[in-house]
């Protein structure tokens, strides 16, 4: 029998010499995802400091691949004096509001923590899909609240595409036309409420709340009051019923149907009978429209006025039907004092459509629904792998910092940096998407040229590969990016515990 082992040795340096030279190819990318060198003798060779091998480093040189190196001037702030007592580990809140001699940016809030037991304290949360569906949110509301007293899961959209998902509420509607500021075509920030969305009823929109018991039901299996936030137009009527009660006009004339009429046509359909030419017998029968009735048409009725219509309860539910050509944005479901915490959470959202809502419709708001504090939380869209300065971004985000300060005075700010977001690195392990800690210093950048206040998400997670670890623990996605309900919690809980922080600063140097 003839030997063939050399054929099985020869097969094995014709494998490990294409696999050295698959080395020396360029590397491939899919997206934004660059894809990783082969490289057999990966475990082999010299690494520098940081733990990146200095093999592959030499071959993305010689190949034009260059980490870009952000310029510190860019990015550099002016100091803080800083009195306050911070615990050991705790990433506690920049306050830049004080550097040109004024106060405390949070001050307004702190202080506003304090008169919770007589009336309502508001926080806006505006973030991405982070927050989505009250992921976080839900938490640090029931914190708030606990601490502070308060009930009601504070506003809620007429529809939202993430009703099904959001387990703090109960929530159907239909009969809307949605418009929000992700729309290609059809949005008009002019008409838009704060959450920069706005629905127009399809003959009748109807929307239902209902309290659940499932979920913090110490806080939210009821609430004192309910609001409805509109803006009306001529023909504009809006009823609503809470509880098991009757339906009351709330305004307009009352006349509002029930559900949508049906509409009839008359249509030719195909008989199974052949005329004596051999043509299909038609006949003519009455069928229900398929397609909704006209909408109202909003542009002809671009008033910014924001009415605020109250139902008090306590109540567990209400229902609100809407008929004619004026504009709702929202149901609020409030305690009459303490804390409440309202999501306005918009997927692929960078904040930027705030600066182009009307300042009159954000004064409007502001006198019928004030805020003690407004957070912005953006960034999962804006972080990229290949970016490293993003001026760009923060300058308009800016604008919409200022817009809002204009509308909201007296109310703190504070900037939320972008969370830790996971990128499989040469090594195979999840480290932080390049361009992450570049977009933070930004943000933080920013909010000290803007003299906001500033919290550094990204550290308060544990800084790089924080997400992979969340994601270990069984709290974050497997995307890498998004938290789930468990992972907001424990940020939740860190936010809060940051935020009495400085309640107690305030209360001791006051």
């Amino acid at each position: 029998m003839k030997n063939q082992l050399y054929k099985t040795f020869l097969l094995t340096l014709i494998v490990v010499g294409a696999l050295l030279g698959l080395f020396y190819m360029p590397r491939l990318a899919i997206g934004d995802t660059l894809l990783r060198r082969v490289n057999i003798l990966s475990d082999i060779q010299q690494r520098d400091s940081t733990g990146r091998n200095l093999a592959e480093s030499a071959a993305d040189e010689a190949e034009g691949i260059r980490e870009e190196v952000l310029d510190q001037s860019k990015v550099a702030v002016a100091e803080i004096e800083v009195e306050d007592s911070v615990p050991e580990g705790m990433v506690a809140i920049e306050d830049f509001g004080s550097q040109d001699g004024g106060t405390r940016i949070m001050d307004h809030f702190y202080a506003a923590l304090r008169e919770a037991k007589n009336r309502p304290v508001r926080v806006a949360y505006f973030g991405d899909s982070f927050v989505e569906g009250d992921i976080l949110t839900s938490e640090l509301r029931d914190l708030l609240q606990t601490a502070y007293g308060g009930n009601g899961v504070g506003w809620v959209d007429m529809a939202s595409i993430v009703a099904g998902f959001r387990t703090t509420v109960t929530h159907s509607a239909r009969g809307w036309s949605d418009h929000n500021a992700n729309d290609q075509g059809g949005y008009n920030s002019k008409l838009a409420g704060l959450a920069g969305r706005y629905y127009l009823p399809a003959s009748t929109g109807t929307t239902t709340l209902t309290c659940q018991r499932r979920l913090y039901p110490d806080h939210l299996s009821k609430a004192d009051q309910a609001t409805v936030f509109f803006t009306p137009g001529s023909t504009l009527s809006i009823a609503a019923r809470v509880d098991d009660g009757e339906m009351q006009t709330i305004y307009g004339s009352g006349n509002v149907p029930a559900q949508p009429e049906p509409v009839y046509v008359t249509k030719l359909v195909p008989t199974d009978s052949v005329d004596e030419f051999g043509d299909t017998v038609m006949k003519e029968v009455r069928v229900k429209q398929e397609t909704a009735a006209p909408v109202a048409d909003a542009s002809a009725n671009a008033s910014t006025q924001v009415v605020a219509e109250t139902l008090h309860g306590p109540l567990s539910s209400i229902s609100v039907s809407a008929h004619g050509n004026g504009r709702l944005y929202g149901i609020a479901l409030d305690g009459s004092h303490g804390l409440c915490v309202d999501n306005f959470a918009m997927r692929s959202g960078n904040g930027w459509f705030l600066r182009d809502l009307p300042m009159e419709t954000l004064r409007q708001f502001a006198s019928v629904r004030p805020y003690d504090l407004i957070i912005l939380h953006y960034g999962l869209n804006i972080a990229n792998r290949k970016s490293k300065d993003y001026s760009y971004y923060t300058n308009r985000m800016a604008e919409s910092i200022e817009h809002l300060r204009q509308a909201f005075p007296s109310a703190s700010i504070l900037v939320i940096s972008v969370s830790d977001r996971g990128q499989r690195g040469s090594d195979g392990q999840i480290h932080t998407m390049p361009g992450v800690t570049e977009l933070m210093q930004f943000q933080r950048k920013m909010a000290s040229d803007a003299h906001v206040a500033f919290w550094n998400l990204y550290e308060a997670m544990g800084g790089d590969g924080s997400i992979a670890r969340m994601k270990e623990e069984k709290e974050a996605n497997l995307d890498f990016t998004h938290i789930n309900f468990k992972g907001g919690t424990r940020l939740a809980r860190t936010l809060f515990d940051v935020l009495q922080n400085g309640k107690e600063n305030y209360d001791r140097r006051h």
